[in-house]
C-alpha cells in the first residue's frame, strides 16, 4: 500500500516541473494559399511565449526551392490571444516569390529563444521549430495575349529620357533614348525586356538593362532602365515608335497596361557631312606624303621606352603591394580594437543609458561589469550591496514592462540614473583599492 505521503511528494514534484515548463512556440500564416508564377507569397512568422524574452530570437534563413526570397525580419512585438490565454510574441516575415509552377512548401526553420518558464525570473534557452504550410502555384494565364509578357505587379510607371533635345537633328547625329519601368510589388529581375525595335532611318545599338532593387520596409519594388543608341542615317519625318508593357494587378486579378506615345522626329540633311569623310582622306594622305622616314629605336608604348616602361610598372607595383599590405594589417588592428570595444563594459554602458527599451541593453551590460561580491541577477546583487531604493525602481519596472507592456519615462530616466550613481560607486570602490597597494612616496 502506497503512504499518503509519498503521494503527496510525487504530486509536489510534479507540479514543480510542470510551473518551471517553458511555454514557447511559433505560428506560420501565408496570405494566400493558390497564387500564379512571380506573384508573391507573405509567411508570417509569429514566435509566442507565456512570459516574456530576454534575449534577441535567433532563426535559419528561409529557403524555398525555385523561388526568390525576400526577408523582412525587422521584428515587431506584441501581445497575442491563443486559444483564450495571451503570449508575449514577436513577428517578422518574408516575401516568397515562385518562378515556376506547381506545389511548393515552407519548410520548418530552427529559432531559438531566450525566456523563463512561467513562475520563474531564470531565463531558459529553447530550440523550436516552425510548422511546414504548402501553397500552390499557377501557370501563366492562357488569357494572356500573344506577344505579351508576363509581369505581377501592384503598379507599373513608364518613364523615358533622351541625352539631348529632339530639335536641330540632322543625319549622322547621335541620341540615346532611355525607358525606365518603375513597378511596385515585384523583384527588378521579373521585369521584362522592352521590345528592340528596328528602325529604317537610324541604325539602333541598344546597351545592357542596369537593374535596380527599390524595395522599402514592407515591400518588394524594382527599377529596370533600357537605354538604345540611335545614330541618325536618313533625312526626313519620322516616328520613334510607342513603347507598351502589360501587367497582371494580383489584387485586381485583371490585366492592365501603360504605354509611352509615339515620338515624331525630323531629321535634316547634313551638306558637310560627305565633304568632312573627303577631307579626312585628304589630310590623312597628306601627313602620310610629308612625314620623313624616322629612324628605328627601342620599341616605345605611350612615348616611353619599353625598359623603361617596366621599370616603372614593377616600381609601381611594388609599391601597391607595400600600401595594400600596410592597409590590411592596419584594418586587423582596428577592427580588432573595435570588436574588443564592442564587448567591453563601457559600450554596452553606453548602450543601456542611451537605450529607449532598456531590456535586454541592461542584462548585456550587466554581464559584463564586472566588480567584488557581485552576484548572478541583478535583483539579488542590489539586496546584497544594500541598494534597497534602486532595487525597488528595478522591480517595478520590470513589472510594468512584463505585465503592461508599457514604461513610465520618467520612471526609465530614474532607473538610468539610478544605476549610473551604483556604477560611479562600485568604480570608485575598485580604483581606491587599487590606490591602496601603491607604494607611498619617500
Amino acid at each position: 500500500m502506497v503512504r499518503p505521503g509519498w503521494i503527496i511528494l510525487l504530486l509536489c514534484m510534479h507540479a514543480q516541473l510542470l510551473q518551471a515548463q517553458v511555454r514557447c512556440f511559433a505560428q506560420v500564416e501565408l496570405d494566400k494559399t493558390e497564387v500564379y508564377v512571380q506573384q508573391p507569397v507573405k509567411v508570417t512568422f509569429t514566435v509566442l511565449t507565456a512570459t516574456w524574452y530576454t534575449e534577441p530570437l535567433k532563426f535559419e534563413n528561409l529557403q524555398v526551392p525555385e523561388s526568390f526570397i525576400v526577408p523582412f525580419t525587422s521584428s515587431t512585438p506584441g501581445r497575442f490571444t491563443v486559444n483564450g490565454k495571451e503570449y508575449s510574441g514577436i513577428q517578422f516575415y518574408y516575401l516568397v516569390f515562385p518562378y515556376k509552377s506547381g506545389s511548393f512548401q515552407v519548410p520548418p526553420i530552427k529559432i531559438t529563444a531566450v525566456t523563463p518558464p512561467e513562475g520563474s525570473a531564470a531565463s531558459q534557452t529553447v530550440v523550436i521549430h516552425s510548422p511546414a504550410k504548402s501553397f500552390v502555384v499557377k501557370p501563366v494565364p492562357r488569357t494572356l495575349p500573344p506577344g505579351e509578357s508576363w509581369l505581377v505587379a501592384s503598379d507599373v510607371q513608364l518613364t523615358q529620357r533622351w541625352n539631348k533635345p529632339l530639335t536641330n537633328l540632322k543625319v549622322g547625329d547621335v541620341i540615346d533614348r532611355s525607358i525606365v519601368v518603375d513597378v511596385s510589388g515585384t523583384l527588378p529581375q521579373f521585369i521584362p525586356e522592352l521590345p528592340d525595335n528596328k528602325l529604317s532611318w537610324a541604325s539602333t545599338y541598344p546597351k545592357p538593362a542596369t537593374l535596380k532593387d527599390t524595395r522599402n520596409d514592407v515591400s518588394a519594388n524594382g527599377e529596370r532602365t533600357q537605354t538604345t543608341t540611335y545614330l541618325l542615317t536618313s533625312a526626313g519625318e519620322f516616328e520613334m515608335p510607342a513603347i507598351k508593357i502589360s501587367w497582371w494587378n494580383p489584387y485586381a486579378a485583371r490585366m492592365y497596361s501603360r504605354s509611352l506615345p509615339p515620338v515624331k522626329v525630323h531629321v535634316a540633311e547634313n551638306p558637310s557631312l560627305g565633304m568632312m569623310t573627303t577631307l579626312k582622306d585628304s589630310l590623312a594622305k597628306t601627313v602620310a606624303a610629308a612625314s620623313p622616314p624616322q629612324k628605328k629605336g627601342p620599341r616605345e608604348i605611350f612615348g616611353i621606352p619599353w625598359y623603361l616602361l617596366t621599370l616603372y610598372v614593377a616600381i609601381g607595383l611594388l609599391l601597391l603591394y607595400i600600401w595594400v599590405r600596410w592597409l590590411i594589417d592596419l584594418y586587423a588592428i582596428l577592427k580588432a580594437a573595435w570588436l574588443r570595444y564592442r564587448d567591453s563594459e563601457p559600450w554596452w554602458y553606453m548602450r543601456f543609458k542611451y537605450s529607449n527599451n532598456l531590456f535586454p541593453e541592461i542584462y548585456h551590460w550587466w554581464d559584463r561589469f564586472e566588480f567584488p561580491d557581485k552576484r548572478a541577477s541583478i535583483g539579488s546583487t542590489l539586496q546584497s550591496q544594500q541598494e534597497d531604493d534602486l532595487y525597488r525602481q528595478f522591480r517595478q519596472y520590470a513589472q510594468e514592462v512584463y505585465l503592461h507592456n508599457q514604461t513610465d519615462k520618467t520612471r526609465e530616466k530614474a532607473l538610468k540614473e539610478g544605476f549610473a550613481a551604483f556604477r560611479k560607486r562600485r568604480l570608485q570602490a575598485m580604483h581606491q583599492k587599487q590606490d591602496d597597494f601603491l607604494p607611498e612616496e619617500i
